[in-house]
């Protein structure tokens, strides 16, 4: 579901920064006040039948209070023939020299939704602590698709509201999902991508939901990794989408009912 944000979210008065455009073989990125932002796109390959292809990302640093972050958003995309899970991944930070200044060795990649069909996108979101002398030059994401039984189901998002924080570091989305299914739904999550008036991403939001039992109804947030928005792009529309996640009757695994039937 795609969004255009109001005037109270625009008027935070945004300047700009680096940000990628959506082209699939090649990304052409603005320069933030400290470097130029070098996003390469690469099609992540676990083997020739599971292949997962990295459409569009953009990355950012910033300082704040001394402390130094990096984050990381990606949007990806299963073009393998099978239905697989994109959980497995791992985010690199890289100075000019090629060494490695942050990764999710000390943090997480988050990624809604993990279980992809043929052709659908998914959206990958990391931050994580870099000293304040090291400057990010490239990031690379690897991603490991494991095919799976289990099924993403998209769920109705209500009363969504996206809004920058009072100090204008991070945005979120909040919001109400309700369970139209019958059965009880555990570990969903929330996406939300965020883009510039030029379709350019700036930033991915991720969120968890709570357990809900059948027609139940309830909140969530979705934030965006840390960042100072008084250097990014200013947002014009975004998109977002709600999933729970289920086994199907007669396989085994976490909500399965443990048996595995030919």
């Amino acid at each position: 579901m795609k969004k255009m944000l109001g005037v109270t979210l625009l008027s935070f008065g945004l300047a700009l920064a680096g940000c990628s455009n959506d082209t699939e073989k090649e990304t052409t990125t603005k320069p933030t006040t400290n470097n130029e932002n070098k996003v390469e796109k690469e099609e992540i390959v676990n083997n020739e039948n599971l292949k997962i292809t990295n459409k569009n990302e953009v990355f950012h640093t910033f300082n704040n209070e001394g402390e130094k972050t990096a984050n990381y958003s990606a949007i990806i995309q299963n073009d393998s023939k099978e239905v697989v899970d994109v959980s497995e991944i791992s985010v690199t930070y890289l100075n000019k020299d090629g060494s490695v200044v942050g990764s999710t060795v000390d943090s997480t990649a988050w990624v809604s939704p993990s279980v992809l069909k043929p052709g659908e996108k998914a959206y990958v979101s990391n931050e994580t602590d870099i000293k304040p002398t090291d400057e990010v030059d490239k990031v690379e994401m690897s991603i490991t698709p494991e095919p799976t039984v289990e099924r993403a189901k998209e769920i109705p998002v209500t009363g969504e509201v996206l809004d920058v924080s009072g100090e204008n570091t991070f945005m979120s989305l909040t919001g109400q999902v309700e369970n139209t299914t019958k059965k009880q739904t555990n570990n969903g999550t929330v996406a939300v991508a965020i883009y510039d008036k030029d379709d350019n991403l700036i930033t991915t939001a991720y969120g968890q939901l709570d357990t809900m039992n059948p027609g139940q109804k309830v909140p969530f947030e979705a934030q965006s990794p840390y960042l100072n928005f008084n250097t990014v792009t200013k947002p014009d529309h975004y998109e977002f989408f709600a999933y729970s996640y289920e086994y199907p009757e007669g396989t085994a695994g976490e909500g399965g009912d443990g048996e595995v039937t030919e």
